[in-house]
C-alpha cells in the first residue's frame, strides 16, 4: 500500500488555522483482487488542511492517470482520475469505524487516495466512447480503415443446415 505521510504539527497548536500544499507523488501499482493498477503519471496532491479540533480536514484535488485496459480493444490506454477529497482525520479515537486516524501530528493520505482512485473506474473501461471493438472474424481493431470480410465465419453447429440449402439449389 502507497504511503503519504504528512505532518500537521505547524498547524494543530490553533483550531481553525490551515495550510496549502501541493506537491507529486510516485505511486507503486496498487495489488487488487482483479490485478494491478498501473500509474502513468504521478499522484498530483493541491490540498488545504484545515486544524478541527479533533484533527485535521483536508480538501482539495488529488489527480494522476492510471493505465487500463479497454474492454471493447483490448487496448492499454491512459485513464484520468480526479478525486475531490474533503476527508477528516481524527487526532483521538475515529467516532467511526470508517474514519482515518492521525499518529501524534501525522497523517497518511496513500489509503484513501488509492481507495477512491480504484472506486473511480469504470466497469468496463473503454478507451473513447466510439471504440467499436475487434472483428469476431480476423481480431484486429474495428477502425474506419478495417474492410468488411466478404467469407463469415459460420457457427459449426449451423454448418449442416448450410449444406442442405446449397444441395436443395442445386437439386432446382
Amino acid at each position: 500500500m502507497n504511503q503519504v505521510i504528512l505532518d500537521a504539527k505547524d498547524i494543530m497548536g490553533n483550531v481553525g488555522s490551515e495550510e496549502r500544499r501541493s506537491f507529486e507523488h510516485e505511486f507503486a501499482p496498487i495489488e487488487t483482487e482483479t490485478g494491478k493498477i498501473e500509474f502513468v503519471e504521478p499522484v498530483k496532491f493541491d490540498i488545504r488542511i484545515e486544524n478541527t479540533g479533533s484533527g485535521v480536514r483536508v480538501t482539495g484535488h488529488i489527480k494522476s492517470a492510471l493505465k487500463l485496459i479497454c474492454s471493447r480493444c483490448l487496448t492499454e490506454f491512459s485513464y484520468p482520475v480526479d478525486w475531490k477529497i474533503d476527508e477528516i482525520f481524527y487526532s483521538d479515537e475515529a467516532p467511526e469505524e470508517e474514519a482515518y486516524a492521525m499518529k501524534e501530528t501525522k497523517f497518511d493520505l496513500g489509503p484513501p487516495t488509492e481507495e477512491a482512485f480504484v472506486l473511480d473506474i469504470p466497469m468496463k473501461p473503454l478507451c473513447t466512447e466510439s471504440c467499436r471493438g475487434i472483428c469476431p472474424t480476423c481480431g484486429q481493431q474495428i477502425t474506419e480503415e478495417h474492410k468488411p470480410h466478404e467469407e463469415q465465419a459460420i457457427d459449426a453447429r449451423l454448418e449442416i443446415l448450410k449444406k442442405l440449402l446449397e444441395e436443395e439449389k442445386q437439386d432446382s
